[in-house]
């Protein structure tokens, strides 16, 4: 009897093996508590480590109950084992409810996910503007848009599902639109051999670039997406090709000429030769213009360019600016090759020319200069060949003058000046004229401030003259202060509140504190900052970029605006619009004098401004002087424009209306004045 009554009874029994199913229970769920914390992320993984704990406590909780019941003969141990069961299965119960939550929660997200996803392919799938592809591991086409097969010409109805790549590429031979650059190729392979995402642009025969970037895929394959660059590659290449050469006569310009002189230069010092710098000039081009007209001058502009390419055909030909044309000779040790260019280029300083049914006599005139013997770099060359010119126009116009150490008249009447220009601000001698600046339809909306020098002997002195020999001698950095001080402060007592346009030299980045000195002086004029817009040229950023691009933003960050002047002209570049937010681009007068007669010109101009809308940029054109010209810019979408058909530059006194907040359009200030 008492053997039988130490056995387990069934209730004991009952009651280990619902202790020993709980424990079980318990660890799965830890087990898939813990798989879950693992896969999840964010506030979902937090939500299953706290559901998690439960489970983990389920476990305990029977295992021990499973322990007392096993293991302990007290009286007492049953009754414990019962709560430790019940805390167990409680616990179960409570993780059990939040799995549920939890699995309905990222089932919901998933869905959104996926969702989400969906709506991003299809995006990607329909977007005509780019072409999408995707193969596999084995390299064969699996998801394609129409805009791929646009731009490749692969017939919309053609089986390309599953075909490999050099499939593909056979069809687009076929189509005609293959990659011309055996390079290209290669160098496309290699893209798809390297790991990370890569980017290649592609030549098509038909002369359209195509920019393809490829990303890899975990599986092995690749997705590739291709846009169409072409409108932007010959955007660069225009504005490449105004870097070196010049509007009117398409010859090189000074940018280029510069380079040539210096590597010639270097090519004659290496093999003992000698070269000629020669600057001709045609004469009384000024009276050519008054007479006959802008587009009959700029008419003569491109024969004499013509001419002068057929006759120098031996050496390089380039229009610095305005009237004058330069020559740089192949270097050769012969010194009667040089007269021989002399005695050619002397048959083309008395000609006649028909243009537009006028029979004009036209004379030119021009100065030689010889390396060594004149001078053994670019700008001592380039200086006494001027000297000559000079020299010539002076003395007999229609010659080719040599230079001669002799010939020191002009340099001295250079130092003259520059005499005369260090008293100039002291004296009083500085004006400060304004010239209105439009909306295209008419609005008057500022004034760009212009430096002109009244000297008591000679006169009106030409910027173009004076400013130079301001910024050689280091004057120009007193006389822009003194100009921005004047003109803020004039600004600032205008009950109009307008914009108002300063110019500053290049050199004034260099040697000045800009930012500085425009703080100081809107602090001492009370102007608001906004109305103020400083405009530079790209001589600015060519020197020291990254310097400049750090003062520039210095500027913008006191409120004030930055526009970049005589844009297309120079060295102009993209790189410069993508390194700096420019508030404002200027275009050249140059491109707007040709609008009526050039159409190259007028595409570029068309370019510039579908380049500034792209970027967001306003735009303004000057030397506008014609309704043609406006009319054109307005239907190009050009902002704002100036010139003399909105108004000539003058004393503000005679803007006063206009500063006084009368109302007054772009007509009526034209007539004014």
């Amino acid at each position: 009897m008492a053997e039988l009554s130490s056995a387990p009874s069934a209730h004991s029994l009952g009651m280990i093996a619902l202790a020993a199913v709980l424990c079980a229970l318990g660890v799965v769920a830890s087990y898939g508590g813990l798989r879950s914390i693992r896969v999840s992320e964010g506030k979902l993984r937090r939500h299953w480590m706290w559901a998690t704990a439960p489970a983990a406590t389920s476990a305990v909780a029977a295992a021990a109950a499973l322990a007392l019941l096993v293991a302990s003969d007290a009286p007492s141990a049953p009754i414990w084992a019962l709560g430790l069961m019940t805390g167990s299965v409680i616990a179960t119960t409570c993780f059990g409810m939040m799995a549920v939550w939890l699995n309905l929660l990222a089932g919901r997200r998933t869905r959104l996910t996926l969702a989400e996803r969906d709506m991003l392919l299809d995006a990607i799938v329909n977007d005509t503007a780019r072409g999408f592809c995707l193969f596999d591991a084995g390299g064969r086409l699996q998801l394609w848009n129409e805009a791929f097969l646009d731009i490749y010409g692969i017939p919309p109805g053609r089986d390309i599902a599953g075909k490999s790549l050099l499939r593909i590429l056979a069809l687009m031979r076929s189509a005609g639109n293959f990659v011309t650059d055996p390079g290209q190729l290669i160098e496309l392979r290699a893209a798809l051999v390297s790991r990370g995402p890569t980017s290649v642009v592609a030549d098509l025969r038909d002369g359209r670039h195509i920019r393809i970037h490829l990303k890899r895929l975990p599986n092995g394959g690749w997705i590739a997406k291709h846009v169409d660059i072409t409108d932007h590659k010959q955007a660069e290449q225009r504005f490449a090709y105004l870097a070196l050469h010049d509007v009117a006569t398409g010859l090189p310009n000074r940018a280029a000429f510069n380079e040539r002189i210096v590597a010639s230069v270097e090519q004659a010092r290496r093999f003992d030769g000698s070269f000629a710098v020669i600057r001709l000039g045609i004469d009384r081009f000024k009276e050519i213009n008054d007479v006959f007209g802008q587009a009959v001058g700029d008419a003569v502009l491109a024969e004499m360019a013509r001419r002068l390419a057929d006759t120098c055909h031996w050496g390089f030909l380039a229009r610095p600016g305005g009237d004058e044309f330069s020559i740089v000779t192949p270097p050769d040790a012969a010194a009667d090759s040089i007269q021989d260019v002399c005695r050619q280029l002397a048959r083309l300083c008395d000609s006649e020319f028909e243009v537009d049914g006028h029979r004009i006599r036209v004379g030119a005139t021009a100065g030689v200069s010889v390396y060594p013997r004149d001078g053994e770099d670019a700008d001592a060359l380039i200086a006494h060949a001027d000297v000559a010119l000079y020299r010539a126009k002076t003395e007999q116009r229609g010659t080719v003058c040599l230079f001669e150490p002799a010939m020191d008249l002009q340099i001295r009447e250079k130092r003259a000046l520059q005499r005369e220009l260090a008293v100039a601000l002291e004296q009083r001698q500085f004006e400060i004229h304004y010239q209105p600046q439009a909306t295209t339809s008419g609005e008057i909306v500022g004034f760009e401030a212009l430096l002109r020098w009244r000297h008591p002997i000679r006169g009106m002195v030409s910027p173009a003259l004076f400013v130079p020999l301001a910024e050689e001698t280091g004057q120009i950095g007193p006389i822009d202060e003194w100009v921005l001080r004047s003109v803020c402060t004039e600004a600032a007592s205008w009950a109009k509140p307008l914009a108002i346009a300063v110019n500053f030299s290049p050199l004034d980045f260099r040697r000045l504190d800009v930012p500085a000195l425009i703080l100081q002086v809107l602090l001492e004029t009370g102007l608001e900052p906004s109305r103020l817009e400083i405009e530079i040229t790209e001589g600015v950023l060519i020197d020291d970029f990254s310097g400049a691009i750090a003062i520039l933003r210095k500027i913008k960050n006191l409120g004030v605006r930055v526009a970049m002047d005589d844009f297309g002209a120079g060295y102009s570049s993209l790189s410069y619009l993508q390194s700096f937010p420019f508030d404002k681009i200027k275009i050249d007068q140059a491109f707007t004098r040709k609008l009526e007669i050039n159409p190259e010109t007028a595409a570029i101009v068309e370019a510039i401004l579908s380049l500034a809308r792209t970027l967001k940029l306003p735009v303004i054109a000057e030397g506008v002087e014609t309704e043609s010209q406006l009319a054109f810019l307005a239907r190009a979408g050009c902002d704002e424009v100036q010139g003399y058909l909105i108004g000539r530059p003058q004393p503000i006194t005679h803007y006063r209306a206009l500063t006084a907040g009368e109302p007054m359009g772009a007509a009526r200030v034209a007539k004014a004045v």
